[in-house]
């Protein structure tokens, strides 16, 4: 688990805590409102509200004299500089508290994609998996169904073209994408594992299905983001514009 993965035990929690009330939709519509409310509120709790919106009267004032100016462009240059000034320092007020605001919700993406992204293929049937290096063979291994820990999830195994087994993963979480630990897996990391490092293996592909919480719609509107960003969007437009967020 990553840094940036370390709420997920509580989204999880509270997402469960929801099931009974919501369908996944409904769930993913109350996920970007507390998104909304969480990171506008942070925003606006870290950032100097009063700094930014005179930053926002300074700035329009020089562009404002900039576009009144009507001479040589070596008589612009000090309004040209003035705008600059102005601008990069509205986003110094802005920038970090933006920043520190976004990382709650960076955290619950990363959630999100791997909880209602994918699924585990039905029963019986066999995702489509591809190697890389392309001349190994990839097999799926189904899950016991009376097996405990690993063996109560699915399992990739690759194997050379004499039929040594190279690597053998278990794959706790239905991720479309197996690979080696890279460093920025530090702040992100796999739920479904890891190749070995030392395996002639590098990467996995694996055509899973994708999971659906609208049952109308074209196919790339049925997923999570949808319902999501748009629950998310609306909340903090409402939020800016109830409380005056600057």
């Amino acid at each position: 688990m990553g840094i940036l993965e370390a709420p997920a035990p509580l989204f999880a929690w509270l997402d469960a805590q929801m099931e009974g009330l919501l369908p996944p939709w409904g769930r993913l519509v109350a996920w970007g409102a507390i998104a909304a409310l969480v990171s506008m509120g942070l925003y606006r709790f870290l950032s100097a509200q009063g700094r930014i919106a005179r930053g926002k009267r300074d700035l329009a004032r020089a562009r404002q004299e900039l576009d009144a100016y009507d001479g040589e462009l070596e008589g612009a240059w000090p309004l040209i500089r003035g705008l600059l000034r102005a601008a990069f320092r509205q986003v110094g007020r802005v920038g970090g508290p933006a920043v520190a605001a976004s990382l709650p919700l960076l955290s619950l993406l990363i959630w999100l994609s791997t909880a209602y992204g994918y699924a585990y293929p039905p029963p019986g049937t066999e995702p489509v998996i591809r190697s890389q290096p392309a001349e190994l063979e990839a097999r799926w291994r189904a899950a016991r169904s009376r097996g405990t820990g690993d063996q109560a999830v699915p399992h990739v195994v690759v194997a050379d073209g004499d039929g040594r087994v190279l690597a053998e993963v278990a794959l706790r979480e239905p991720v479309p994408v197996l690979h080696k630990w890279r460093w920025w897996n530090a702040l992100v990391g796999n739920p479904a594992g890891y190749l070995p490092a030392n395996g002639g293996v590098e990467r996995l592909r694996l055509e899973l299905p994708r999971q659906e919480v609208l049952p109308l719609g074209p196919s790339w509107a049925r997923g999570w983001e949808l319902s999501f960003f748009l629950a998310l969007v609306v909340a903090s437009v409402a939020l800016k514009v109830l409380f005056r967020i600057e």
